[in-house]
């Protein structure tokens, strides 16, 4: 070794550590780790299930997006408005669509990461990122072009500048981040309104900080003062959805640990966090390091145990009990669960990173990335099929009627694109999507074509109305495919 070997790895190894000690470094490199590794797989999905429809909407105005919400759109206008602007730059590609989502749920990995660090130290927040970073459903909802990514970043802002409120109250950029911040996470779903609740309610912890819970309430005030346009919205919203939704209400108490389940992969792993937690209790007995529980952990339970039992509670009357609803309670679960094992190890420098390592290598283990057995359609490859069968003259009946953008999509982006004359054009490519057997029969009589081409997107639970049946009575059945996940194709001729 050189005589100047030795001092200069010594200034190597200091360098490393001012640089792993950079509040930038570690976020910037969960942000690109979690940015690259999903990349890879941006285009393994089809645009599918409610996506073509987000992405065909993103399309029209401003005013026009508005007024979808305003006319009874589901989810407030927030992340279409986003869509509507990016697309403006790439176009509808199914990379580019997807990169804004991917985008939202990256940063958000780094948001918890922030969070974890500032309140509950480097491992806390390195476990925390990691669990989120190998979760199946955030996986999986960064790469859909809806809007639950952004909610999932909205949220893990809102935690990070709410727990910094609380402990630097009446700081005026941060009560304008909360505002913001709150105010974005209103407009991307209405569930967004359980975590303001969440807000309000942690402050009985700070009932002596009147600084805090003025501070807090202020933030609150002007997130609703916003809000005040739509709150008539979310209001005819909640009526709507007290007389049924298409989502079934929970059959038991064990729908509420199959969620759990779900938002961390696999029942082992939770079993795994259970059997840490009482060895942590053992090792505080042990060492006799018992500690008074920090107001953050306690904060971190009430932000996701309170919203997710009142989603499962009141999914008897208004079933809200699905996994991607519930996905927000997961920014707060999984830094709730490393807060709590850190805790409980007294931050012990070989217990706590083994608990770490074992969870996130057991959440791992029981990852499934973009499984074709959930939530698919094979949009692609199914259109391709009609495309190469059809012949001029044919008709092509769509069932459901909600199919039509995904369909044309990939069959005819020329008409996806003209979201103002779509039905027009659909029908002038003799492409007709039906409500029911009532509009087929009407389709059938005025055009009496020698071909009809059905296309079946995952019948309603009672079928599909009867179109199959009646196309059999009328015509023969020439030829047939069938697509993961539920689409159907059949040819029929004139008898």
């Amino acid at each position: 070794m050189s005589p100047g070997g030795k001092h200069g790895l010594t200034d190597y190894l200091k360098l490393l550590k001012k640089a792993t000690d950079s509040k930038y470094l570690l976020p910037v490199l969960l942000f690109s780790v979690s940015f690259v590794w999903k990349l890879l797989f941006i285009t393994h999905r089809d645009l599918c299930i409610d996506e073509p429809f987000t992405l065909f909407n993103a399309q029209k105005s401003v005013s026009d997006i508005v007024r979808l919400t305003v006319e009874g759109e589901p989810n407030p206008p927030l992340f279409m408005l986003l869509m509507h602007f990016w697309i403006q730059c790439s176009g509808i590609g199914i990379a580019a669509v997807r990169l804004l989502p991917l985008l939202f749920n990256s940063l958000s990995a780094a948001v918890i990461f922030v969070t974890g660090r500032r309140f509950f130290g480097l491992p806390a927040a390195l476990i925390a990122s990691g669990l989120f970073l190998v979760s199946n459903f955030q996986f999986f909802h960064a790469l859909e072009v809806r809007t639950y990514s952004l909610l999932t970043l909205t949220t893990a802002g809102s935690l990070y500048f709410y727990l910094r409120l609380l402990n630097e109250p009446g700081k005026k950029s941060l009560i304008i981040a909360l505002v913001l911040t709150n105010t974005a996470l209103v407009h991307t779903h209405y569930f967004g309104w359980l975590v303001l609740l969440m807000q309000l309610a942690g402050l009985a912890l700070y009932y002596q900080n009147k600084a805090a819970i003025k501070s807090v309430l202020i933030s609150t005030g002007f997130t609703a003062l916003g809000y005040l346009p739509f709150f008539m919205i979310l209001y005819r919203q909640f009526l709507k959805s007290s007389k049924g939704t298409w989502v079934a209400p929970p059959d038991s108490g064990l729908q509420y640990l199959y969620q759990i389940d779900q938002l961390l992969n696999h029942r082992e792993v939770v079993n795994a966090i259970l059997w840490i937690f009482v060895i942590g209790v053992l090792y505080t007995t042990y060492s006799r390091k018992w500690k008074t529980v920090k107001k953050e952990v306690i904060l971190l339970f009430i932000w996701w145990f309170v919203p997710f039992t009142l989603m499962f509670i009141v999914s008897y009357k208004i079933p809200v009990f699905i996994t991607r609803y519930l996905l927000f309670n997961s920014v707060g679960m999984y830094l709730f669960v490393v807060a709590a094992v850190v805790s409980l190890l007294q931050n012990n420098k070989i217990l706590t990173p083994l608990a770490g390592i074992v969870l996130i290598a057991m959440m791992g283990n029981r990852m499934r990335i973009l499984p074709d057995d959930f939530s698919y359609r094979e949009f692609r490859n199914s259109t391709e099929f009609v495309r190469s069968n059809y012949k001029n003259g044919d008709v092509i009946i769509l069932y459901p009627y909600w199919t039509d953008t995904g369909f044309a999509y990939y069959f005819n982006q020329a008409v996806f694109k003209d979201y103002r004359n779509f039905y027009q054009r659909l029908k002038h490519e003799h492409i007709f999507p039906v409500w029911g057997i009532d509009m087929v029969k009407y389709v059938v009589e005025q055009r009496r074509p020698a071909r009809i081409i059905y296309y079946l997107n995952g019948p309603e639970k009672g079928g599909d109305d009867g179109i199959g049946a009646y196309l059999i009575s009328h015509y023969r059945a020439a030829d047939s495919a069938f697509f993961p996940q539920t689409i159907a194709v059949t040819i029929f001729k004139r008898q």
